[in-house]
């Protein structure tokens, strides 16, 4: 599943290779360039505009960091990570892990919620261990360490289904089951952890059942419930009944699996219907009911980024590709812009996941990312030719009605 135009261009542009190399690599993705406008402040926390309180969530800060790691902007990952560190991790990420909220509260500034979210304790952890390894930076890797260690504690082994990752410290594990977020699990970080630490290994085995047995219908939930015997449990209520917001990264995360992650073909047969269901509308849905398959409507063009993958050379998927061409990178739009990053740098060709759950880097590519947008391409790094309207300071930003949920 590669576009055609950015395999030859890999096989064909040592001579370009070569080139970007040599390249401010800040300027070399444009649409990364118009999300740091429009949504990292000077202090370096990324703020949600949707949200009236401007919000700032671990999430926004693990994914930005991915994201100026695959630019090459060290600069802007440090500042990420400081900022990180210092308002949501006590100033020690190594002993802390960070608290997901962070933004207004009443008439002051700073936490809202000290509860941790373990996707983006995962995607910090990763971003540091990769970071350490394409850098040859050593201590990046003893705080990704560190996190590997505190998060442990939100593992639980249920019986008949193996370890498995709660959403976050506190709220998740009950007497009867616990309560589940499938988005919160991408198999290749695992799978990278577990190069550290063969502990992780277990939970991703564990990972690829529970992933298999919360979307029996082939539509992932946004929340499910094992009981204690490792049984889903019936869904009740919209929260466990339709995929929506959450869940729609669970086909971005299984689409950048390698194709030789023993996992691979068990999960891209097992979201087929989700495939089939996105090719019969154009577009993933905004909500499915993940029993009936029933839909409210089109999805957003952050939804479309994230079946891109999985699509591979069809119609839909060249449709996507210009619905996400031609929209605006702003502030309010967080959430749709983090997903289209995502979805997007994957399908030019931007960075892939070895085996191991190792990102991979194409420096040719992101040159033909940044020549393809300055030309007008139609692509869906295009995006970023957009205007994108600045960050403001902590009193920015008209917020909130038409925010995304998550």
């Amino acid at each position: 599943m590669r576009r055609t135009i950015v395999k030859t261009f890999l096989l064909t542009s040592l001579a370009g290779a070569l080139s970007a190399l040599a390249m401010t690599a800040n300027a070399s993705w444009p649409m990364w360039e118009s999300f740091k406008a429009a949504n990292i402040d000077a202090s370096h926390r990324v703020i949600d505009y949707s949200d009236a309180r401007a919000i700032t969530t671990s999430e926004g800060q693990s994914y930005a960091m991915f994201f100026a790691l695959v630019a090459d902007d060290r600069e802007t990952f440090d500042k990420l990570l400081a900022w990180t560190e210092q308002n949501l991790a006590e100033g020690d990420i190594t002993k802390n892990l960070p608290s997901w909220l962070w933004g207004k509260n009443g008439s002051s500034w700073g936490i809202i919620d000290s509860n941790n979210a373990t996707d983006s304790d995962l995607w910090i952890a990763y971003d540091l261990l990769e970071a350490a390894r394409i850098w040859n930076a050593p201590e990046y890797a003893q705080k990704a360490r560190a996190m590997m260690e505190l998060l442990k504690k939100d593992v639980r082994e249920v019986p008949n289904l193996g370890l498995v990752l709660l959403p976050g410290g506190r709220g998740f594990d009950h007497p009867t089951h616990v309560t589940v977020n499938p988005s919160y699990w991408p198999l290749f970080i695992l799978r990278r952890m577990a190069l550290e630490d063969p502990y992780w290994g277990r939970v991703a085995e564990g990972t690829v059942r529970a992933l298999v047995r919360t979307a029996p219908a082939g539509f992932s939930p946004d929340w499910a419930k094992i009981d204690k015997g490792g049984r889903l449990v019936p869904p009740e209520g919209d929260d466990y009944l339709l995929g929506s917001y959450n869940s729609i990264r669970v086909y971005l995360w299984t689409g950048m699996l390698s194709p030789d992650d023993p996992a691979y073909d068990v999960l891209t047969r097992q979201f087929e219907p989700m495939v089939k269901l996105t090719e019969r509308m154009n577009m993933p849905p905004e909500k499915v009911n993940v029993v009936t398959g029933a839909v409210n409507q089109a999805g957003n063009a952050g939804f479309g980024a994230c079946l891109l993958e999985m699509l591979g050379d069809t119609k839909t998927a060249d449709f996507i590709r210009t619905v996400i061409g031609s929209e605006p990178v702003i502030g309010e739009n967080y959430y749709r812009s983090v997903l289209m990053l995502y979805g997007a740098g994957f399908d030019e060709g931007l960075y892939r996941f070895d085996r191991d759950g190792r990102v991979q880097i194409s420096r040719a590519a992101l040159e033909f990312a940044g020549t393809r947008a300055a030309a007008g391409a139609p692509s869906a790094g295009a995006a970023a030719q957009k205007a994108a309207s600045p960050a403001g300071g902590d009193e920015a930003a008209e917020a909130g009605s038409q925010g995304e949920q998550k």
